[in-house]
């Protein structure tokens, strides 16, 4: 009899066991392992990338269609920047024209004492013995060789030949060039020179100067219409420094020009038909 009760009891207990293991595996809280969610993965991958590729086709596509609407807009932009660039360059070049023709008139009417002819540089040739422009009027506007050269800072040179409609003119500054100048203070006649050295920094040799003349920086010095081609009263320069040798006769200073020489680009050519005399 005992024995009967104690297999109930088993039996009950196994039974409870079942019930309990069938609940565990159909459970709302199993826990799932780390080889079923790869498994899963595994196996719904492909199922996500093909709806993907079905919501797509079926229109869901807007991004490339972007991309080409902001390109066609950035080529619209494109062109419209380069249409106001250009119009900005158009403006310059009538602003730099109607200056240059400012320039022209301003020069032409700071010399009333001269009849001249406006020119524009065109060329500048340089090199360790020689500074010679060439300017757009020649010998059809009335531009001969050896016609003075000015421009409203000073004296800038003289025509060395022409052709046509052009001419070439030789600087002040050039080594070969003297010209016969009288210092404004002291009234002395001094002869000023180019210089391959002081060329560079837009200076000339003053030699000839008298015995006893000490000349002082500031100085200036101005054409003194003797010989040559020069009328007198164009500004040359101005004394930049003066050096008195042990012989006075052999005593010298320094012009500075005032005329920017390389920043020249407008002239004026003189073309009165007249021989330049002291008066």
């Amino acid at each position: 009899m005992q024995k009967k009760k104690v297999k109930m009891v088993i039996k009950g207990i196994l039974l409870i066991a079942l019930f309990a293991c069938i609940n565990l595996t159909n459970g709302e809280g199993r826990r799932v392992t780390i080889l079923e969610e790869i498994s899963s993965d595994l196996v719904t991958f492909p199922q996500r990338g093909i709806v993907y590729l079905q919501k797509f086709f079926k229109g869901d596509h807007t991004f490339f269609k972007d991309i080409k609407s902001l390109k066609e807009e950035n080529d619209a932009l494109k062109e419209q920047i380069k249409t106001l660039q250009e119009s900005v360059i158009d403006y310059e070049m009538v602003v730099a024209e109607k200056e240059n023709l400012k320039s022209h008139i301003a020069l032409s009417e700071y010399h009333p004492n001269y009849s001249v002819v406006i020119a524009d540089v065109i060329l500048t040739s340089s090199s360790n013995w020689s500074l010679v422009y060439t300017i757009n009027q020649g010998e059809k506007d009335g531009v001969k060789p050896n016609s003075v050269v000015i421009c409203k800072e000073g004296l800038v040179g003289y025509v060395e030949s022409v052709t046509a409609h052009t001419a070439k003119v030789v600087s002040v500054l050039d080594a070969g060039n003297a010209v016969s100048g009288r210092v404004t203070r002291t009234r002395d006649t001094v002869v000023v020179k180019g210089n391959l050295t002081l060329a560079k920094n837009n200076q000339m040799m003053i030699t000839n100067i008298p015995v006893g003349v000490t000349l002082v920086e500031g100085d200036k010095i101005e054409t003194s219409g003797l010989g040559g081609i020069y009328p007198k009263g164009l500004v040359i320069g101005k004394v930049k420094s003066f050096v008195q040798k042990n012989n006075p006769l052999e005593n010298e200073a320094i012009a500075e020009s005032y005329v920017k020489f390389d920043k020249l680009e407008t002239v004026a050519v003189i073309v009165n038909e007249q021989t330049w005399e002291e008066s």
